[in-house]
């Protein structure tokens, strides 16, 4: 077994692990976004392990970039369906959605001039698409979330312990993700190329373990972003 095939299965089982556990306690249905979210995951990335198998470089990369424009929407959506919990946990604070919506801006654009996002002029052009694809998509996620975070602790809204660990764990995910194609702007392609973007896959292993301690412990009260998480 390949270590890429090796953390596709360890994703896969956490997956239907967390799965469980949120079908067990009926949290799908506070969170239907993230539920199907998770359904996602466990079906791309069972295919994925599949296909890695049976398909040429190009076209698994084709399959995979699909795949990744995919799994971002529903990353966006999913952090949206948080917004809308933390809103409902605090009916007494006005709800001000444009001002989270304004906040992505300023987010982005303290983000990109972290790196010069070149990518070698010698990549196919598939490729090319590819790297710029995950750049884009690195920005937009640790975007979004900064602007979810300063909007809630700009309004002083209190997070319940779910929806606190699951924002805590995909700003994770995301951070590394977005370090990793920092780093690729300044590398050579090479083993370490490939060795960060499992680094990348590694941390999203990490944000499902989190999550999974999330939902095997009864919930407590309430509170805010800021406050301790663990």
């Amino acid at each position: 077994m390949t270590p890429e095939e090796l953390l596709s299965f360890v994703s896969v089982s956490l997956e239907i692990i967390l799965i469980a556990l949120m079908m067990r306690s009926r949290a799908f249905r506070a969170l239907p976004i993230f539920f199907s979210y998770l359904i996602w995951n466990l079906c791309s990335g069972a295919v994925a392990l599949m296909l890695l198998r049976i398909l040429s470089p190009d076209d698994y990369l084709r399959f995979y970039l699909a795949e990744m424009t995919l799994d971002a929407l529903f990353e966006f959506a999913f952090l949206a369906e948080l917004a809308r919990v933390v809103r409902r946990h605090n009916p007494a604070v006005p709800a001000r959605t444009n001002l989270g919506i304004l906040m992505i801006l300023p987010a982005i654009l303290l983000i990109v001039p972290l790196a010069a996002w070149t990518v070698p002029q010698y990549f196919p052009i598939l490729y090319k698409f590819y790297v710029h694809l995950q750049q884009a998509f690195a920005v937009l996620r640790v975007a979004f979330v900064l602007a979810l975070v300063w909007w809630s602790s700009l309004l002083g809204m209190r997070w319940s312990d779910r929806e606190l660990r699951i924002a805590t764990g995909f700003g994770f995910y995301s951070i590394v993700a977005l370090a990793v194609a920092i780093l690729h702007t300044h590398q050579a392609v090479g083993p370490l190329y490939h060795w960060l973007d499992e680094v990348a896959a590694v941390s999203y292993l990490a944000a499902l373990a989190y999550w999974i301690l999330a939902f095997a412990v009864r919930e407590p009260k309430p509170r805010a972003f800021l406050s301790t998480n663990a």
